[in-house]
């Protein structure tokens, strides 16, 4: 409500429209910001009518990506098309496996493994519906592999999801010690 009175006291009626177009900043403005807000020289409020930005949610979203370490090259997601590859039944849970491991992060697996958006989405539904032989290649002629996996292949492709799900265990304890160790701070300061 404060920044609507405060658009209105600055642009009349016009300051209260919806703008249409997404604005994008430069990279050096949003560090120069970030630095600003994290030096504490000012808030939020502040550099948001100093940097005409209509909406302090962009300047607390750039703080945010600088604190975790992420580029504030742009916000925006990358949108990824690439060309769908042949790949084998083992590249296929392999890949299936990797992205369920990682939080079900396509746009990296899509760049990784080099293999188009719509694959991966289709062979990660089928591994979760049907497992390793829902991702066989069943079309018109069998592939060299026949759609079998070795004994040897098998064991392999356990042995990453194994990997994989206690890599992923061991990132939540880490995460649950840390809650506790602030929770215990925070009881400790009251």
């Amino acid at each position: 409500m404060k920044r609507w009175v405060e658009n209105y006291q600055k642009d009349g009626i016009e300051g209260l429209k919806q703008k249409d177009t997404h604005h994008q900043y430069p990279v050096e403005l949003k560090e120069e910001v970030t630095q600003k807000y994290l030096a504490g020289y000012t808030s939020y409020d502040q550099l948001a009518k100093e940097y005409q930005i209509p909406n302090i949610a962009v300047i607390s979203r750039w703080v945010a990506l600088y604190t975790s370490g992420k580029s504030l090259d742009t916000t925006r997601r990358k949108v990824i098309m690439k060309d769908g590859r042949k790949t084998t039944q083992l590249e296929r849970i392999e890949i299936a496996q990797w992205i369920i491991a990682h939080q079900m992060d396509y746009t990296t697996a899509i760049q990784k493994f080099n293999v188009s958006q719509g694959q991966v989405y289709s062979w990660v539904k089928k591994f979760k519906q049907g497992g390793q032989e829902a991702l066989e290649d069943r079309r018109g002629k069998a592939k060299e592999d026949h759609g079998q996996l070795s004994e040897k292949e098998k064991l392999i492709l356990e042995n990453k999801r194994l990997k994989a799900q206690l890599e992923n265990m061991a990132t939540e304890k880490a995460v649950i010690l840390k809650i506790q160790e602030l929770e215990r701070r925070n009881a400790h300061k009251k």
